[in-house]
Formats: structure tokens, sequence, C-alpha cells
């Protein structure tokens, strides 16, 4: 386990971007469902290397897993929605945001997207939704480079 920046402890630095606040108002529009499920998604800093969160339900998305795209399956019932996912992307341990300091790389998981979902499959417009999230966070803060 490292430290990161903010005394925070863990493997990774969990951040979410504009669209899954959006896609989380969407679903749990009251602020206290929000925060257990921002409690959910920060348990993805003790990701291991072998992918394997202690108490969560986490898989690749399988038609989007060389692009390094997951989900966190929720089983808790969070503002009346039961089977939350939290869609995340993980870039490879070397890639490092265009405003982190030069000496250290940190290595992140991108909180891409959040709905309710009761089968495993994805559609196409997930999968492009979720491919043009990640597409917007390289462009604004990897400089366009992973």
């Amino acid at each position: 386990m490292t430290n990161l920046p903010g005394n925070m402890t863990g493997n990774y630095y969990v951040r979410a971007v504009r669209p899954a606040f959006h896609d989380a108002k969407y679903w749990l529009p009251h602020m206290r469902d929000r925060a257990l499920l921002r409690r959910h998604a920060l348990k993805l800093r003790f990701w291991g290397a072998g992918g394997l969160v202690e108490d969560l339900d986490w898989d690749w998305i399988k038609a989007l897993r060389t692009e390094r795209i997951g989900e966190l399956r929720i089983g808790d019932a969070l503002g009346g929605c039961d089977n939350l996912r939290v869609i995340t992307w993980h870039p490879q341990i070397l890639a490092r945001p265009s405003w982190a300091p030069t000496h250290e790389p940190v290595p992140h998981i991108w909180v891409i997207g959040v709905l309710q979902k009761k089968r495993d499959e994805f559609t196409k417009a997930n999968c492009k939704t979720f491919l043009l999230r990640r597409r917007t966070v390289i462009d604004r803060f990897y400089d366009g480079n992973v």
C-alpha cells in the first residue's frame, strides 16, 4: 500500500469525470445515496495487481477488455436502485496525467459512468458511450497520449 496525494492510502487514485456525476445524479437523486455510491467506488483504491478487490464484485466488460474498461457491480440497493454498475477505465500504469508531478507517476482509475443494469451484456450504444468518455479523459488529462 502506498501513500497517495492528500494522505490517502491505496494502490490507485480514483477519480470521477463529470458525465459519471450526471449519471449518478440521474439514478440517485439524494445526496446520501450518492455518498454511499462514492464509498463503494473508492474501494477501488485497493484494487490489486491481479484485479481483485476483496468484497466487491468486479470484472472487465467483455467487449471492452482490450481498452481496459471494467465494471464494479454494487449489490446493495441504493436509493431504490438495485444492480448499479460503476463503469471504470484503468489506464496503463505508466500513463501520467499532464497535470501530475513529473517526478512520480500516480496510477489512476477513472470512473466514467454509472448505470442500473440487470443483465451482464452491454449494448453497442453503451460500449460506444464508454469509449467516447475514455477518449475524453485521454484528450483532457493525458494530452491525447496513452
